[in-house]
């Protein structure tokens, strides 16, 4: 057997050992080999004590990344992503009865669906009419704006859902219909507000005015099976006036309880361009997080943002979710070693950088460099190209993060994780 060959063969053993650690995976190549551990427990209490009471209230996570979380390059049984097996885990790890834990929802995903995806492999709901994306407002910058008798359209398994949508100065009104038939009585929701009040602040402390902002309608209980929701712009005839769609989440009975994983992710989007477009955060945050889950960082190596950079921009980020309200835990996650060659300085420099970032208050830091094999050595299957997981990758990260994520009583005595 090669040396090559050997290394793979022992990372990909590697991978099986516990999180808090380091996985043992030596490597004869430049790659840095990590030697730092998760110490994150007291920082992540709150989310602790909310998967405790998820049986009575929801317990959310909030995932602010990019082509990594979205899932690019997943094709089918979007169940399979990371986001939604990392639900599925840290549901049967708390035991919450009535939690639904199998696939379903949007072509197997539970997790908010965006008005559109920016992976290009990831199903799209179906469009008519004139449409527009929307890159600074939604949970991860994915929504679309809909011209006059424009419409959307999600295929669900779900008991109930909740529709995203956003307020703007010259709104038009949405009609909403759930298997071809609008709910009792007629609902038409105006989105237009002509008095946008002041909101956010950006990077250098100006303010800016809001052009809106996203709300929410849920549906009553819709019954078991599968439906079809369908969202139109319903403006009066000669009506200009648009309206913005941003997301829809299926429902099982599990609405305002048990554990939720939900995606803010946009393939593409680097920390620096979140940082600079509060909507975008805004929008994200209104997704009521018990835990912001950060794993950024590669596009903003591939786009010229050196490792000093990227950790003020990580501080501006941070800070900015506290001016919005946020005062819950931040958990900045370090990503496998990349292949990019020289194209960027080294993926070491920038989870450097995220470590130090947990001199913040409410800030922890893990590095998943120390247990998922590095692109250029890891087996087959793990990763699609010199960035991106393939299934193999989504299932390996999804347990990795279960280990540091699951309530703390789970990773005490037999199953408890072992540290080097």
């Amino acid at each position: 057997m090669s040396i090559r060959a050997r290394v793979k063969a022992a990372c990909a053993a590697a991978v099986g050992l516990a999180l808090l650690g380091v996985a043992g995976c030596s490597l004869p190549s430049p790659q840095p080999s990590s030697t730092r551990t998760f110490d994150g427990y007291p920082v992540l209490e709150p989310w602790t004590q909310a998967v405790r009471g998820a049986g009575d209230d929801a317990a959310n996570i909030v995932v602010l990344g990019d082509s990594v979380s979205e899932g690019s390059g997943i094709e089918d049984h979007l169940e399979n992503r990371w986001v939604g097996r990392l639900q599925r885990g840290l549901r049967e790890r708390a035991g919450t009865p009535d939690c639904p834990t199998g696939a379903a929802g949007y072509h197997g995903t539970t997790s908010v669906v965006p008005a559109d995806y920016r992976a290009s492999t990831l199903p799209d709901p179906r469009t008519t009419g004139e449409i527009t994306p929307l890159t600074e407002v939604g949970p991860g910058g994915r929504a679309l704006q809909l011209g006059p008798g424009a419409s959307i359209s999600w295929p669900v398994d779900a008991r109930s859902v909740d529709l995203g949508y956003r307020t703007r100065p010259d709104g038009g009104t949405l009609r909403i219909e759930v298997d071809g038939v609008t709910p009792t009585p007629a609902l038409a929701i105006p989105t237009g507000t002509r008095s946008p009040r002041p909101s956010a602040t950006e990077a250098d402390g100006t303010q800016t005015r809001s052009t809106g902002e996203r709300r929410v309608w849920s549906s009553e209980d819709l019954g078991p099976g599968r439906h079809t929701v369908t969202v139109t712009n319903a403006s009066e005839a000669g009506s200009e006036a648009p309206v913005t769609v941003t997301d829809l989440t299926p429902y099982r009975g599990d609405r305002d309880r048990c554990v939720h994983v939900l995606d803010a992710s946009r393939s593409g989007v680097s920390a620096r361009v979140i940082s600079q477009t509060p909507t975008y955060l805004a929008d994200s945050l209104s997704l009521d997080p018990d835990l912001l889950l950060v794993p950024l960082g590669f596009n903003d190596a591939l786009r010229g943002v050196g490792p000093a950079e990227f950790g003020r921009v990580l501080d501006s980020l941070i800070e900015q979710t506290r001016e919005q309200g946020y005062e819950g835990p931040v958990l900045l996650v370090g990503w496998f070693v990349p292949d990019w060659g020289g194209r960027a300085p080294a993926w070491s420099l920038y989870l450097d950088q995220m470590a130090d970032r947990t001199d913040h208050e409410g800030v922890s830091f893990i590095d998943l460099s120390a247990v998922l094999p590095p692109v250029a050595f890891a087996p087959d299957g793990v990763y699609l190209d010199d960035l991106h997981p393939g299934p193999r990758g989504q299932v390996l990260i999804a347990d990795s993060l279960l280990e540091a994520l699951a309530p703390r009583s789970d990773l005490e005595g037999a199953n408890a994780p072992r540290t080097p």
